[in-house]
């Protein structure tokens, strides 16, 4: 078996659930040895569905079966902390997801653990972090996803606000805490010394909103309404074999898709429709006329061939039948004590440390004798390098950044937060897109700094370069000669055309690594095909299981975007480990729709292992009754019950006990089947109290609430402020503004999410090409002379004078 890029990596899992376990799988599939710690009773995942039919009740269900495959697992009574702490000695990682203090509570505190063992690396995922004013309040998937945004990006109109469907947070929080544990184990290997990952659930979700601060602060300076809702158009539409998502970012798409539905008239009016408008109706009207007697696969070729993205929106049963999955042959059978089941395989392809099945999900205990007879030997003290408590983990890397819009972007900022020299690089010709998003001609002669482009470009230098000319190509080149990584994410061909695909980038340099993050993969029918987050999420099945029970699929937002550039990174780290044990260089794919179907793999699962097809549930979950949001005076508020204490603390909030005294609604399974009587009762008493109060009594007396958050509500959020989530930085010209941080909080290492601003197009053109390269004053003059290099985007140059015009 090949060896993988984290062999010789040993992990101790003390967690339970999705999100931690997922982290660790993550690390397994790239070669960690994990230990998964069980009490005698097992996880609770094991006992959650899907199930076979014909199963014995003695068997695990396949969500366990998919974030627990690859690791060995024991079985510790609670009590035998001694056992516990043998372990740490030779571990290199803990992970623990008990809650604030729990690590404490079972007398394994970190600095007692760190006796043993004092380089051991800590990752600590919790609701709302280990501390704050927060920090134990009582939370459910569907509180922290309004408190973040999430559920009220989900509604329109009066409809009610819908959550993200499936256990979307789980897989992006278990992302973000294997990216810091990898940073930690980086910076455990320079100082000698282990950190605490603290990691927030409420702060991962929040990482993965479109930058509502930033948004709301560039609508006001373009003097538009801020907190206005803006729809994609068309979105997922329905058609004459099922559905189809059609998603519109650009002027010239947006004139393509008015032509090919007739409906010409429409073409100058997008921003109009986009929030809505006096012809919105109208519009949809014939839109759908156009599409009802059309075949999905039809709209998604006719569309593609404009470079319009559009794509079939999946269910677990038509995703693995497309033509796009099967030839990449992404989904894999895993044989498991439930019998083999197809779930969904690796989100990334590594050409020398490759991504490996070692192990199915071990049955409980299955390995203990194993592991208690043969612990891992006690780690040895690791020497420290002079200084290196002051500089961030990875200083000294430079990394030369080709990526565009957020997945491309966000994957650079967060390698530049911890520490590598990152040179974003742009043409004039083609700077990327993401500068023209939530921006425009409005804010001024340089507009094209202003949008959301600042928000995932942190912590970089700029650098202009054309590509298509070779004296571009020529600089690039001398660049790559001593770069550590490449990334890019443009279509496919369009590395390729401009002679910088992998056969060609390791020539010049052996050692580098070469992250490519394409929309379909670098091969199959869909290679060449457009996309962006909401399409990927659309044909990776998220969108379908999203809304509710009698309306269309709903599309999470682009959730994906920034889950693929964390996934980008921990490959990448990844890799960088494994060159430093002597591995080289190489070449790194994370395929952005496989990456959205490793985290949404349940209807996959259920399809394979019951024949069923998941359907949507708007807010509701198996594991909670009455969950749902329900109005109040002056907003919405999502509320969970997930036993009979939390039912009655709700009721003595309330305050209307007649209200409820049906005996039915004493057992959750009597609010099950009443759920929709429930449902309208529970609307008529929360109407009757202001949001912010109900939830803070609600909270208080144990019972998961959140008001449904927008807006400003963030930088209210004392949670948030309490933690310094939100960072205020400088930009040369659209000035101060607040950023979004890391949800990962490291106790050694970074105490500051961000190291600069976002630089301006070009702005360190001199530094890098003169300073570094050793270009003199004239050749800089020619480059700029002929637009190779330079500050102000093709075509928004002011004219040249003539003299004339001069006089």
């Amino acid at each position: 078996m090949t060896a993988g890029a984290l062999d010789g990596l040993r992990v101790l899992e003390l967690a339970t659930g999705i999100a931690a376990p997922f982290a660790t799988r993550l690390l397994a599939d790239l070669g960690a040895d994990v230990v998964k710690v069980e009490d005698p009773q097992g996880d609770p995942l094991r006992r959650e569905g899907p199930f076979r039919p014909d199963g014995s009740e003695h068997v695990d269900g396949g969500v366990f079966g998919y974030v627990s495959a690859n690791k060995r697992g024991i079985v510790l009574d609670p009590s035998q902390t001694h056992r516990i702490r043998a372990l740490v000695a030779g571990a290199d990682i803990l992970v623990e997801n008990f809650g604030p203090g729990g690590l404490e509570e079972r007398g394994l505190a970190p600095a007692l653990l760190r006796e043993d063992n004092p380089a051991l690396v800590i990752a600590r995922l919790s609701d709302f972090g280990q501390d704050g004013p927060d920090a134990n309040l009582p939370a459910s998937d569907l509180t922290l996803q309004a408190r973040a945004g999430w559920v009220s990006a989900r509604g329109g109109g009066s409809s009610t606000p819908t959550q993200v469907g499936g256990t979307y947070l789980e897989y992006i929080a278990g992302t973000y805490l294997a990216v810091g544990i990898l940073t930690a184990v980086e910076t455990a290997r320079i100082i000698g010394r282990g950190s605490d990952v603290d990691t927030s659930l409420l702060e991962c979700a929040h990482s993965t909103t479109s930058f509502p601060i930033l948004t709301n602060g560039v609508l006001s300076k373009m003097g538009r309404e801020p907190n206005n809702p803006s729809h994609v158009l068309l979105g997922v539409k329905r058609c004459a074999d099922g559905w189809v998502g059609i998603n519109v970012l650009t002027g010239q798409q947006w004139r393509d898709v008015c032509l090919l539905v007739d409906a010409e008239e429409y073409a100058d009016k997008q921003d109009e429709l986009r929030t809505g408008g006096p012809n919105r109706e109208d519009f949809e009207a014939r839109v759908d006329a156009w599409l009802a007697d059309q075949r999905a696969e039809d709209v998604v070729e006719l569309c593609q061939a404009l470079r319009i993205p559009a794509v079939p929106v999946h269910d677990g049963a038509s995703i693995v039948r497309s033509a796009q999955w099967t030839e990449r042959e992404f989904f894999t059978r895993a044989a498991s004590r439930n019998g083999e089941f197809l779930h969904p395989s690796f989100p990334w392809r590594l050409s020398r440390s490759p991504a490996q099945w070692r192990r199915p999900a071990p049955r409980l205990g299955e390995h203990t004798d194993e592991v208690l007879a043969a612990p891992w030997p006690r780690r040895l003290p690791t020497a420290a390098t002079p200084g290196a408590e002051a500089q961030r983990p990875l200083a000294g890397l430079r990394v030369l950044d080709l990526g565009t819009f957020w997945a491309g972007g966000a994957c650079g900022t967060y390698l530049g937060a911890m520490g590598a020299d990152v040179i974003k690089i742009e043409s004039l010709q083609r700077p990327d897109g993401f500068r023209f998003n939530m921006s425009g001609p409005a804010l001024g002669p340089r507009w094209y700094e202003f949008g959301r482009f600042r928000a995932v470009n942190l912590n970089k230098r700029s650098l202009t370069l054309d590509l298509t000319r070779n004296e571009g190509r020529e600089l690039l080149e001398q660049l790559l000669a001593s770069a550590d990584v490449l990334l890019e994410n443009y279509s496919v061909r369009v590395i390729e055309t401009f002679g910088f695909g992998w056969d060609h980038v390791r020539v010049i340099n052996p050692n580098i690594i070469m992250l490519r993050m394409p929309g379909y993969g670098l091969e199959g029918p869909w290679r060449d095909y457009v996309g962006w987050g909401n399409a990927f999420e659309q044909v990776a099945g998220q969108s379908y299981i999203g809304g509710p029970p009698d309306g269309k699929p709903q599309t999470p937002g682009g959730y994906t975007d920034p889950l693929v550039a964390m996934h980008g990174v921990v490959a990448t780290l990844a890799a960088l480990e494994h060159r430093r044990r002597g591995g080289g260089g190489q070449l790194i794919e994370v395929c952005q729709i496989e990456v959205g179907a490793t985290a949404c793999p349940e209807p996959v699962i259920q399809h394979s292992m019951t024949g069923e097809i998941r359907q949507r549930t708007g807010n509701r979950n198996a594991s909670a009754a009455p969950q749902g949001v329900y109005p109040a005076t002056d907003g919405w508020i999502a509320l969970s019950v997930r036993d009979n204490a939390e039912w009655t603390a709700l009721l003595e909030v309330l305050g209307d006990p007649d209200r409820f005294g049906d005996p039915v609604f004493g057992t959750p399974a009597g609010r099950r089947a009443e759920h929709d009587r429930l449902d309208a009762l529970l609307s008529e008493a929360t109407s009757l109290h202001e949001v912010a109060y109900l939830a803070k009594l609600l909270t208080s007396n144990g019972v998961p609430a959140a008001k449904v958050a927008g807006g400003s509500d963030y930088l209210d959020d004392p949670q948030l402020s309490h933690r310094q989530y939100y960072e205020t930085l400088d930009h040369d010209v659209a000035g101060p503004d607040r950023y979004q941080g890391w949800p990962m909080r490291f106790s050694i290492g970074p105490q500051r999410s961000h190291r600069s601003g976002t630089p301006t197009l070009g702005q360190h053109n001199r530094e890098i090409l003169c300073g570094e390269l050793g270009l003199g004053d004239d050749e800089l003059a020619v480059l700029e002379q002929k637009q190779v290099i330079g500050t102000v985007p093709t075509g928004l140059q002011p004219p040249v004078s003539t003299s004339a015009e001069k006089r």
